[in-house]
């Protein structure tokens, strides 16, 4: 795929209703989970809620006290993110994420429901580009590791009780609401308010994927869900720091000054392509917006926020 050539968006198929229409989606207050719970209603399902956002999906007693009567399916979404936070309490990560998610499951199991999973980056060094869903797994930091270890307990869960589960594995998500410890946020909003852009390293390539493709990617996998099923959820193009503070300044029009600390993370990836095809052939999923067309609507957003701020 060429960079700026994006394929047209395929046709949703219609919400259908059979008696257990209610959405569960766990870590609904977060970044991704607080953009579905409001992409979902506004197409008419009905998200297990509000107060959903706040459940620890850790205790036993939370999760036992939620209703069970007319749920269709559980996005699990809640657990601990952020790879430098990982290596710091990798204890935490692997517990919370895992415990988490074989609540979420035992759920599944008892209630015979479906659950999408939410899954991460976790294939390590890659062998070859683009990265298929098949390709060797090699957790290359304590979070991914936990992620890996989740979408294991999922498997096993499918295998052995047949419970029906769709795993995504996300590669670089970016999009409003976004933490500005995360890379995106944090080189836009330097662009748009300091005198020069900060970074440790330009050189690492990675495969962005807007936040409003992954939503669209996620609802296809409540529509369609599978026994057991893995999909690789990106643009299928990647880009350097340094491209992507370029595509930021000519969007915002500044030219700050870039300074490079040039020191890489532990464990650093030089490039990751996500190959999309499975995607795109079960779940008839693509992205839909380019990372310029992503950047630019971030953009407008984090303005849109400055803007209300500086209201009196």
């Amino acid at each position: 795929m060429n960079r700026g050539q994006m394929p047209a968006r395929g046709t949703d198929a219609g919400w259908e209703e059979d008696g257990k229409k209610k959405i569960l989606v766990t870590g609904a207050g977060g970044f991704i989970g607080s953009a579905l719970t409001a992409y979902l209603r506004e197409r008419g399902v009905s998200v297990l809620g509000p107060g959903s956002g706040a459940l620890d999906v850790t205790d036993p007693a939370a999760v036992d006290g939620l209703p069970a009567c007319d749920l269709r399916h559980i996005v699990h979404l809640a657990g601990k993110t952020f790879v430098p936070k990982s290596w710091e309490e990798p204890g935490d990560f692997l517990r919370t994420n895992m415990l988490g998610t074989l609540h979420m499951l035992e759920l599944c199991r008892k209630w015979e429901i479906s659950m999408t999973y939410i899954s991460a980056y976790i294939y390590g060094r890659p062998e070859r580009i683009p990265i298929r869903e098949t390709d060797r797994i090699n957790p290359n930091n304590p979070y991914a590791k936990s992620k890996y270890m989740a979408e294991e307990l999922c498997r096993f869960y499918a295998e052995q009780y047949g419970v029906r589960v769709s795993v995504i594995r996300p590669f670089n998500v970016y999009g409003a609401g976004q933490r500005k410890d995360f890379l995106i946020p944090q080189i836009i909003s330097q662009a748009m308010h300091e005198d020069a852009v900060r970074v440790m390293d330009l050189m690492p390539g990675r495969d962005y994927i807007y936040l409003d493709d992954l939503l669209e990617a996620i609802w296809l996998t409540v529509e369609h869900v599978q026994d057991y099923d893995v999909f690789n959820i990106g643009l299928g193009v990647s880009y350097t720091v340094e491209e992507v503070i370029d595509t930021v300044q000519r969007l915002l029009g500044t030219r700050r000054p870039v300074v490079c600390k040039n020191k890489a993370r532990r464990n650093e990836l030089d490039n990751v392509v996500a190959d999309i095809s499975h995607a795109r052939e079960v779940l008839g999923w693509q992205p839909t917006h380019t990372l310029e067309e992503g950047l630019g609507k971030m953009i407008a957003r984090m303005q849109e926020t400055d803007e209300r701020k500086e209201c009196p």
